[in-house]
């Protein structure tokens, strides 16, 4: 629920002109899908963030995940949308959150694919990976 919420909050908000922050997010954006698209979701769960992983066990995140793109199919293209950012949204624990979305053709579905980033510790960590 937390992520459903995080993500309504940062699809309401206005890119920063700061292209190096958002090509950051993009490139880290990137590399987590790599994981996912080739099916390591392992991996994935790995770089999610330290509070996600207290929420979510490897098992329950790679068996959900692999549902998910199972039912997706295999990716067929996707393209950058946007790169957002948002401090201290309502309702998630304070802090600096992003969002990077793409659009997204699947064999089965096509799709706004978002992940959800954290700032930790000095660190972006995944926090949510969502498709509407």
């Amino acid at each position: 629920m937390l992520g459903i919420l995080l993500f309504l909050a940062l699809s309401n908000v206005v890119s920063p002109q700061d292209t190096n922050k958002e090509k950051m997010m993009k490139d880290a954006a990137d590399s987590w899908l790599v994981l996912v698209d080739a099916g390591d979701y392992g991996k994935a769960y790995d770089e999610l963030a330290g509070t996600v992983k207290k929420e979510i066990t490897r098992e329950d995140f790679v068996q959900s995940t692999e549902s998910l793109r199972k039912f997706l199919g295999k990716l067929q293209t996707r393209k950058l949308k946007s790169v957002e950012f948002v401090t201290n949204p309502p309702g998630p624990p304070e802090g600096e959150y992003s969002a990077v979305q793409y659009p997204a053709s699947f064999e089965n579905r096509t799709v706004i694919e978002a992940i959800a980033f954290r700032l930790e510790e000095g660190k972006w960590g995944v926090i949510g990976y969502f498709v509407q």
